[in-house]
C-alpha cells in the first residue's frame, strides 16, 4: 500500500511540474515576436489605395486608415511595436521584402501559387462577389430577378461576362434578358442604383463595404456569390516568422477583436473565418 501511494504522489509531482513548464513554454510562446520589429517599428508596404482595407480618407491625409491598417496595427500592438507604412506602386510591393525596405505587405494582396514560391504568405481574409442593390428594394434577392431591368456593371470587369452568362441561362429558360449598362468607375455604377436608374450591381465585397460606408441605409447586399479569393499579408520566407505572424492573426480572431474590426468597416462578419495555412 505503501508503496502504490509513493507511485501515486511521485506521478502527481511529475505532472504538476510538467504543468508548470508547458505553462511557462506557453508563456514563452506569446511573448515572442520576429527579429525585424526588435526596434520598435514594423515596418509595412501598401498601396493605399484599397478602401475600405486601406486608404487616405481625405486628400492631403498623411494618415491611412481602412481595416487592414487596424489589423496590422492591432498585429504591431502585440509585438510592442508601432507600424509605420511605406506607400508604393502595387508591383513593388513584394519587391520591397526583398530589399527590406519593409518587413510586411499588407494591400489587399491576394495569397496565390506563384507568389508563395518566393514569399511567405497567411491568409486571413475572404473576399466574395456581391449583388448590390437599393435598401429599399425588397424583390431582387438572386441576380435572375433582374431579369428584364437593368444592371450596372464597371466597365472592363469580369462582371460583365458574367451577366452575358447569366443572360444565356434567363434567354434558355425564356426569360427577359438582363439590360446591362456600363460605366467607368465603381462610384459611377452605384450613383445608377441610388438615383434609381439601375435595379442592381455586381461587385467585390470590399467595394460594396467601401460605399455602403458613403451612403449608410442606402444600400443592401441581398446576394452573395460562392465564389472567393483569400487575401493575405506576405514576408520574407522563414517558418519562424511566419508562424509569429499566423499566431498574431490567429490571436486577433480568437479574442473577438478581429470581429469588431470587421462590423466597425461594414464588412461580411465571416470574412476572416478562413484558415491561415495554404496547403
Amino acid at each position: 500500500m505503501m508503496k502504490a501511494k509513493l507511485g501515486t504522489k511521485t506521478s502527481l509531482l511529475a505532472g504538476t511540474m510538467l504543468a508548470v513548464l508547458l505553462g511557462a513554454g506557453t508563456a514563452l510562446s506569446a511573448d515572442q515576436k520576429p527579429d525585424f520589429v526588435s526596434g520598435g517599428v514594423l515596418k509595412v508596404c501598401t498601396s493605399g489605395e484599397f478602401p475600405p482595407m486601406e486608404y487616405y480618407e481625405n486628400p492631403g491625409d498623411k494618415d491611412l486608415v481602412g481595416f487592414e491598417i487596424d489589423v496590422i496595427d492591432a498585429i504591431a500592438k502585440g509585438w510592442g511595436a508601432k507600424a509605420e507604412y511605406v506607400v508604393g506602386d502595387f508591383k513593388g510591393l513584394l519587391p520591397s521584402l526583398d530589399s527590406k525596405r519593409c518587413d510586411l505587405v499588407a494591400s489587399g494582396i491576394l495569397i496565390t501559387p506563384a507568389r508563395l514560391e518566393k514569399y511567405d504568405g497567411i491568409p486571413y481574409f475572404s473576399s466574395h462577389i456581391v449583388m448590390v442593390t437599393a435598401a429599399s428594394d425588397t424583390e431582387t434577392k438572386v441576380p435572375a430577378d433582374v431579369s428584364g431591368k437593368v444592371m450596372a456593371i464597371e466597365a472592363g470587369t469580369s462582371y460583365e461576362k458574367m451577366v452575358a452568362d447569366l443572360n444565356a441561362e434567363l434567354e434558355a429558360a425564356g426569360k427577359a434578358p438582363i439590360q446591362a449598362q456600363t460605366y467607368p468607375s465603381a462610384s459611377g455604377v452605384i450613383e445608377q442604383i441610388l438615383v434609381g436608374r439601375a435595379t442592381a450591381t455586381i461587385t467585390q465585397d470590399t467595394t460594396a463595404a467601401y460605399r455602403m460606408l458613403q451612403v449608410p441605409g442606402r444600400l443592401a447586399i441581398p446576394y452573395t456569390y460562392e465564389q472567393s479569393e483569400n487575401y493575405g499579408i506576405y514576408l520574407r520566407k522563414s517558418d519562424g516568422d511566419r508562424q509569429m505572424l499566423k499566431e498574431a492573426i490567429e490571436a486577433l480572431q480568437a479574442s473577438g477583436e478581429m470581429k469588431t474590426l470587421l462590423e466597425k468597416w461594414k464588412l461580411p462578419e465571416t470574412a476572416t473565418d478562413v484558415s491561415h495555412d495554404v496547403n
